[in-house]
């Protein structure tokens, strides 16, 4: 019987998970593999957790929750060989989604087992492990000014009614950004909202940028630099089609990076956000790389 730890978020989505913790927990089991459980209690917890198990003689880490709680997870095997299974039980579910495991718990459970792994290359962001990317301005402010009761109960609905209130009253604030391109040169560009991406996915299975390769230690930074309302509209109705058109919008330019620090020029400090999580306010710092974490992929054929 092989040994494995599971730590869960209890309340990821919006709900409670205990029953279908119990419902892995026993099926794992009679598959060979006993899993501990331990629940998160706040912030920060996941990381805590898998670094005290780290002594432990222990198959796996495997982690159900929302890319929040598997970044806190991946945080702590930085430089360990242990693999990370992700069960995703969040809104978006980015990383569950990006390699291949599926939109669901019940999904990604099949794959538990695997034997197979990918490399998932992780960043320091805005003081914490970031495993999808970072954003300055709009999506940070909605993810900022997001009612709880909204996100909890409806998910990404709740998530949009949020996004339209902003989009009606974004002022599109200058941020300049600086850093290290690819070929390891210093760059200076200007924008009005700011992503990168480490993960092709954005927000669930929207591609940001079909450039970005979890796997290296390269970034993808993505500059909105229009005024317009109609603009940023735009850009994001094409993202949603996932044929990555919002990247020949008018005024939105990409490049490799890797490292970017993003400050306001406006006379005040614009809201961050990383992994999807309100993290304060500029100025913001994303890379170099960390490290990264091996991630359980379906094996080939499943």
């Amino acid at each position: 019987m092989r040994k494995g730890l599971l730590v869960y978020n209890p309340v990821a989505g919006g709900r409670t998970h205990e029953g279908e913790i119990r419902g892995v927990v026993a099926r794992s089991r009679e598959r060979g593999l006993f899993l501990h459980e331990r629940p998160t209690t706040g912030p920060g917890s996941a990381t805590e957790i898998v670094k005290r198990s780290l002594g432990e003689d222990l198959d796996r880490i495997v982690v159900a929750g929302g890319d929040g709680t598997i970044g806190e997870a991946a945080e702590a095997l930085l430089g360990s060989a242990r693999p990370l299974a992700v069960l995703p039980t969040g809104t978006t579910n980015v990383i569950a989604r990006e390699y291949g495991l599926g939109k669901t718990l019940a999904e990604a459970e099949r794959h538990i087992l695997s034997p197979r792994t990918r490399p998932l290359t992780a960043w320091r962001a805005a003081g914490r492990a970031s495993l999808i990317g970072m954003g300055v301005g709009f999506d940070a402010r909605v993810m900022t000014n997001i009612v709880p009761f909204l996100k909890r109960h409806f998910g990404r609905t709740g998530i949009g009614w949020t996004a339209t209130r902003e989009w009606l009253r974004y002022e599109f604030p200058p941020i300049e950004v600086t850093g290290i391109d690819a070929d390891g040169k210093p760059f200076t560009r200007e924008a009005t909202f700011v992503l990168s991406a480490n993960t092709k996915r954005y927000g669930g299975d929207p591609v940001l940028s079909p450039h970005a390769d979890p796997e290296s230690d390269l970034l993808d930074l993505v500059l909105f630099t229009s005024r317009s309302t109609k603009t940023l509209m735009l850009f994001y109705h094409h993202l949603s089609r996932g044929k990555a058109g919002h990247l020949r919008d008018e005024g939105v330019s990409r490049m490799a990076v890797r490292e970017f620090t993003a400050r306001s020029k406006a006379g005040y400090e614009v809201e961050v956000q990383v992994d999807g999580d309100a993290a304060g306010k500029t100025p913001a710092t994303i890379g170099p790389a960390a490290g990264s974490v091996r991630i359980v992929v379906p094996e080939q054929g499943m």
